[in-house]
C-alpha cells in the first residue's frame, strides 16, 4: 500500500484508476457474501417434492416457505402447479382444524376448498389423489357446500381411500347437518362407518352419537336411548349424557299419559349430568336447557316453557340453542294467541339466523327453521293480521332469500287489500274507506308483484308474475299502471293468455277514458279469437266503448252478438251483462219502446242482480220520454178522437213511469242506504215522480211529492227547485196566496244559504239567475 501511495502521489489519473480498482474490489467482495449468506440459509433446495416432504413431516411453515420461494422467482414449473396448491389447502385444512372461533374455522375450510378445488383442475400429487378428494369434500361440507362436499367425498370412495370410514363418517354428518336433513341417510353412512373395524374410538363414538340423535329426530325413542347406551362413556361423557337426554325427549313425545313423569323426571336428570360433564359450558349446556324447556312444554307446563325459552334466548340469543328457543316460545305465544309477544320472538330468532349458509344446528334445520316461520305467518293472515303479517315479511327476507321474500309480501299485501274490500263492501257507504284503503294494498301488491317478475326474468315464472301484477293493478284501480304492464306481458307472452290479455288492456283503456285505444285493442281480440271465451266480454266492453264515443249502431251490433250469435246461455255473465246494456243504449239512443221491452225483460230475468234498480229507474225514464210523442200530439190535436187517442198513449207511458219512480223510490228508502248514488237517484224519484203526476193534472199528489224532496235536502241548493215546483202545482190549484208563500219560502232559503253553495252540481242556475226567477215569480 506504501508503494502505491508513492506510485500514485501527484498523479490525478493513477488516484482515480487505484480508486476504481478499490470499488470493484468491494462490490465483488459484497455479492459474493450474500450469495454465499442465501446459499447457507437456504433448505437443500426449492422444490415441490421438498415442500411435499415438509408436510409430511408436519412443518407446515418450511412447506409454506418453500411453495411462497417457488411462486415468488417464476421457478414453478407447470407441471407442479397442483402439487402447489394441494400443499396450500392442506395447510389451510389444518388451520382450520385448530381454530378455536367457528366462523374463523369455517373460513378457512372456505379457502382451503379454493386451494383444493383449484388444485384438482391441474391434477393433484402422484398417489395423493384420494386423500386430497378427501380432504376437499370435508372442506366443502365444513364451509357449507354440502352438495358439492358430498359428490367429492363419494369421488374420494371410489378412489380408493384408506380409512373409508372417515369419509362415510362426514357424509353421516352432511345427512345431519342438511338444510333438509335426510336422517335415514345419516344413519345408513354411521352404520357404514360403525362397520369398519380400523376407526378409532373418537370416530366411533361420534358415529354411534350422530346415529342416536338421527333416531331422536325420526322420533324413534327407544332406538335412540339404544344407541347413545351403546357408546363408551369415557370418551365424550356430556355429549352422551346429551344424546341420552334428547333420546328419553323422544320418547316423551309419544309415550302414554301414564309414563309421562317418570320419562320427563329421567330426562330431567340426564341432561343435569350433561351440564355437569360440560365444564366448560359450550353448546351442549345451552341444547341441555333447550331440552328441559321442551320437557315442560310436553308435560303441558306452558308458562313454565315460555319462561325457560324466554330466558335461553334472552342469554345465548344467537346460538343454535338460542335461535331453536325463540322459534318454540314464540310458537307457544302465538297457539296462546298472544301475537304480539310472539312476533318478537320470531323477530328475534329470524335477526339471529344472518347468513343461512353458515346456520347449522341439531336442534332445528334450516328447512325447519323456514316453516316454522312460514307457519307463523300463515297463522297471523288467518286471524286477519295482516299489518303483523306485514312486518314478519320484512324480517324474513335473510332466512327464505330476496324472491320468496317478494312473494310472501305480494301475496300478504293481496290478501289483506281482498279482506278490506269483501268487509268494506259488505258495510254498503259506511265501508267505502275500506274498500280505498283495500285497492290501495292491491296495488302494492301489483308492484310486489312486478318487482317479482325482475327478479326471476331469467325464469318461467316471470311471465306469471307479470300478469298476476297487472291483474292486481286493475283490481286496485290503477289503470294506467295495468296498461304498462299489459303491453309488456304481451310483448314477452305473445300466445298464453293472448285475449284475455287484450282483453284486460281494453278494459284498463277504457277506463282511463282512452276509448279509441280500446276499440283497436277489443278489435284485435275479436280478430284473432273470435271463439274464446274472453270474446264474449270483449264484445260488451267493446260495445261501452262505441257507446262513449255515441256509435250507436257498433254497440248494438256487438251486444246482439253476444245476445244471438253465440253459444252464450242465458245463466251466462256476458249474456245478462250484454241485455242490460243493450237496454241502457237504446234509451240512450231515444228508442225508449226497444229499450223498456229489452230492460223489462232483463229485470224479469235477474230480479235479484244489482243492476235492476238502475234498469228499472231507466224503465220509467224511458216511459217518460216515450209520453212526450203522444202529449206533443195531443196538444196538436184537432178532434176529438185524435185528442182521447193521444191522451191515452200518454197516460198509459205516465202511469207506468209513475208506478216505476214510486217502486224505486220505496225500494232505496226500505234499504235505508246512505250511498250517493242511491241518494241521488232517490231525489230524482221524487222529482220526475211529481212532474209525471203533475202531467198527470194530479196536481195535490205532485205537490206532496216535491213536498218529499225539501223534506229531505233543507237548506240545500237542491230544495229551490222543489220549491218552484210546489209553486207552479198552487198556482194550477189557482190558489195564489199559497203560491206566493212559497215564493217567499224560496227567496228566504236562497237567503240562508251560504256564499260558497254549490249550485252547479245540483242545479241549472247560479245564485242571481235564482234570484230573478224568485222576483219574476213574485210579480205573475
Amino acid at each position: 500500500m506504501g508503494k502505491l501511495r508513492a506510485w500514485s502521489a501527484g498523479h490525478p489519473i493513477r488516484n482515480t484508476l487505484i480508486g476504481v480498482a478499490l470499488a470493484a474490489a468491494s462490490v465483488a467482495t459484497i455479492t459474493a457474501w450474500l450469495a454465499l449468506t442465501r446459499i447457507a440459509t437456504a433448505p437443500d433446495g426449492y422444490t415441490v417434492e421438498r415442500a411435499l416432504e415438509q408436510l409430511d413431516a408436519g412443518e407446515d411453515d418450511a412447506a409454506r416457505a418453500i411453495i411462497d420461494r417457488l411462486m415468488e422467482g417464476d421457478s414453478l414449473k407447470a407441471s407442479d402447479y397442483g402439487a402447489a396448491l394441494y400443499v396450500m389447502g392442506i395447510i389451510k385444512v389444518r388451520e382450520a382444524e385448530r381454530q378455536w372461533s367457528p366462523e374463523r374455522s369455517r373460513n378457512d375450510y372456505y379457502i382451503a376448498s379454493k386451494y383444493l378445488d383449484e388444485a384438482r383442475t391441474f391434477s393433484f400429487p402422484d398417489g395423493r389423489e384420494a386423500d386430497a378428494l378427501l380432504q376437499l369434500g370435508k372442506s366443502f361440507l365444513e364451509s357449507r357446500q354440502l352438495e358439492k362436499g358430498t359428490e367429492t367425498l363419494r369421488q374420494a370412495l371410489d378412489a380408493g381411500m384408506r380409512g373409508k370410514a372417515k369419509a362415510h363418517l362426514l357424509l353421516a354428518e352432511a345427512y345431519f347437518y342438511a338444510p333438509e336433513p335426510d336422517f335415514k341417510q345419516a344413519i345408513a353412512e354411521a352404520d357404514i362407518t360403525l362397520a369398519d373395524p380400523l376407526i378409532d374410538p373418537i370416530q366411533r363414538t361420534s358415529a354411534q352419537l350422530l346415529r342416536s340423535e338421527a333416531f331422536a329426530s325420526l322420533g324413534l325413542g327407544d332406538k335412540a336411548l339404544a344407541a347413545a347406551q351403546e357408546t363408551d362413556a369415557t370418551v365424550d361423557p356430556a355429549r352422551r349424557s346429551l344424546a341420552e337426554g334428547r333420546a328419553r325427549v323422544a320418547k316423551l313425545q309419544s309415550a302414554a299419559p301414564g309414563e309421562r313423569a317418570a320419562l320427563a323426571e329421567a330426562a330431567d336428570s340426564v341432561l343435569e349430568q350433561a351440564r355437569r360433564a360440560d365444564q366448560l359450558s359450550t353448546s351442549i349446556s345451552r341444547e341441555s336447557d333447550y331440552l328441559k324447556a321442551q320437557i315442560a312444554e310436553l308435560l303441558g307446563f306452558r308458562e313454565k316453557a315460555i319462561l325457560e325459552y324466554g330466558e335461553l334466548r334472552r342469554s345465548h340469543g344467537t346460538s343454535e340453542a338460542g335461535i331453536a328457543a325463540a322459534f318454540a316460545e314464540g310458537d307457544l305465544l302465538q297457539n296462546e294467541g298472544n301475537d304480539d309477544e310472539a312476533l318478537e320472538a320470531y323477530r328475534r330468532a329470524l335477526d339471529a339466523i344472518d347468513d343461512p349458509a353458515s346456520y347449522r344446528s341439531r336442534l332445528l334445520a334450516l328447512q325447519a327453521a323456514k316453516q316454522r316461520a312460514l307457519s307463523a305467518h300463515q297463522r297471523l293472515l288467518e286471524r286477519n293480521r295482516y299489518n303483523a303479517a306485514l312486518q314478519m315479511t320484512d324480517w324474513v327476507g335473510d332466512l327464505l332469500g330476496p324472491t320468496q321474500q317478494l312473494l310472501l309480501r305480494a301475496d300478504t299485501l293481496q290478501r289483506w287489500g281482498e279482506a278490506l274490500i269483501a268487509e268494506g263492501e259488505s258495510e254498503g257507504v259506511k265501508g267505502r274507506q275500506k274498500v280505498r284503503r283495500g285497492r290501495k294494498r292491491l296495488r302494492e301488491a301489483g308492484g310486489a308483484y312486478e318487482r317479482l317478475a325482475e327478479a326471476r326474468f331469467a325464469t318461467n315464472d316471470f311471465i306469471e308474475d307479470l300478469w298476476a301484477s297487472a291483474e292486481l293493478y286493475q283490481r286496485g284501480q290503477s289503470f294506467t299502471e295495468a296498461i304498462r304492464v299489459l303491453d309488456r306481458y304481451l310483448r314477452n307472452e305473445p300466445v298464453k293468455r293472448n285475449a284475455l290479455a287484450l282483453l284486460r288492456l281494453g278494459e284498463a283503456q277504457l277506463a282511463r277514458g282512452q276509448d279509441d285505444a280500446a276499440v283497436a285493442t277489443l278489435q284485435e281480440c275479436l280478430e284473432f279469437h273470435e271463439n274464446d271465451a274472453s270474446s264474449y266480454r270483449a264484445r260488451l266492453i267493446c260495445a261501452q266503448a262505441h257507446r262513449m264515443r255515441t256509435d250507436y249502431a257498433q254497440a248494438e251490433a256487438y251486444l246482439r252478438h253476444n245476445l244471438s250469435r253465440t253459444a252464450l246461455g242465458t245463466e251466462a255473465p256476458e249474456w245478462r251483462d250484454s241485455k242490460f246494456e243493450l237496454g241502457h243504449l237504446l234509451a240512450e239512443a231515444k228508442r225508449n219502446d226497444e229499450a223498456i221491452a229489452e230492460l223489462e225483460e232483463a229485470v224479469a230475468r235477474y230480479p235479484d242482480d244489482p243492476q235492476t234498480r238502475w234498469a228499472r229507474y231507466q224503465i220509467a225514464l224511458s216511459h217518460r220520454q216515450a209520453a212526450r210523442e203522444p202529449l206533443s200530439r195531443l196538444r196538436a190535436a184537432q178532434t176529438v178522437n185524435e185528442r182521447e187517442q193521444a191522451r191515452q198513449e200518454a197516460y198509459e207511458h205516465l202511469e207506468a213511469a209513475l208506478a216505476m219512480f214510486q217502486s224505486v223510490q220505496r225500494e232505496i228508502t226500505m234499504a235505508d242506504t246512505a250511498d250517493p248514488l242511491d241518494r241521488a237517484t232517490l231525489r230524482n224519484c221524487y222529482m220526475l215522480g211529481g212532474n209525471v203526476l203533475f202531467e198527470l193534472e194530479r196536481y195535490e199528489d205532485a205537490r206532496q211529492s216535491f213536498a218529499s224532496v225539501s223534506t229531505l235536502y233543507q237548506n240545500e241548493p237542491y230544495m229551490l227547485e222543489a220549491l218552484v215546483h210546489i209553486y207552479y202545482c198552487w198556482r194550477r190549484q189557482d190558489d195564489r196566496p199559497k203560491a206566493m208563500g212559497v215564493v217567499q219560502q224560496a227567496q228566504q232559503l236562497l237567503k240562508r244559504l251560504p256564499d260558497d253553495a254549490d249550485f252547479a252540481t245540483s242545479t241549472n242556475m247560479n245564485r242571481a239567475q235564482w234570484a230573478s226567477l224568485l222576483t219574476t215569480l213574485e210579480q205573475i
